[in-house]
């Protein structure tokens, strides 16, 4: 049951927000489906035990509006038994422990590094740059047909110790 109302509101917020809209408004819609995207991840992946334990940490380089939109709407929740912790990061490889990784196109450059330095530790990193997928991302946003999807490359999370669900499977765009 669960999974069926996931489907239905990742749905209906994708077509809510899919009509034409100002650009400064798109930006804003943008991130607040982005937002609900990462928070939505979170609850469909499991983490390795020693990422169990401690807040549930979604960390963002760049991309001012998806953090704001994470601290305004997710900051207070959880998942699981983790409460989650929204930070932003600047843009260096100095990157501490975080389930997820949002990497900003203001940052994308740093991709290849930033994959790199957290090669051995199970992060989902995030992307909505063409070709991030072959640089480390695991998952990335798509604007197809007026509305946000996600492409999944999966042997990027499995190789990062990170079980990917199937309905997380079943409701991306591609599985790579």
């Amino acid at each position: 049951m669960k999974k069926i109302l996931l489907l239905i509101f990742l749905f209906g917020n994708l077509l809510v927000h899919s009509q034409q809209i100002p650009e400064m408004d798109e930006k804003d819609t943008a991130a607040m489906i982005k937002a609900s995207y990462l928070y939505n991840f979170a609850k469909l992946i499991d983490w390795p035990e020693a990422y169990k334990s401690g807040n549930f940490i979604i960390s963002v380089m760049g991309s001012s509006n998806l953090h704001k939109e994470l601290v305004k709407k997710y900051n207070s929740k959880q998942i699981g038994s983790q409460q989650i912790e929204i930070r932003k990061l600047s843009p260096t490889l100095n990157i501490s422990k975080c389930h997820i990784l949002y990497v900003g196109n203001e940052c994308i450059n740093m991709l290849p590094q930033i994959a790199e330095t957290l090669k051995d530790k199970p992060v989902l990193i995030v992307t909505d740059y063409d070709g991030s997928l072959e640089n480390g991302s695991a998952l990335n946003f798509e604007f197809v047909n007026g509305q946000w999807r996600y492409v999944l490359k999966l042997k990027n999370a499995i190789d990062r110790d990170l079980y990917i669900g199937s309905t997380l499977k079943s409701l991306a765009l591609k599985v790579e």
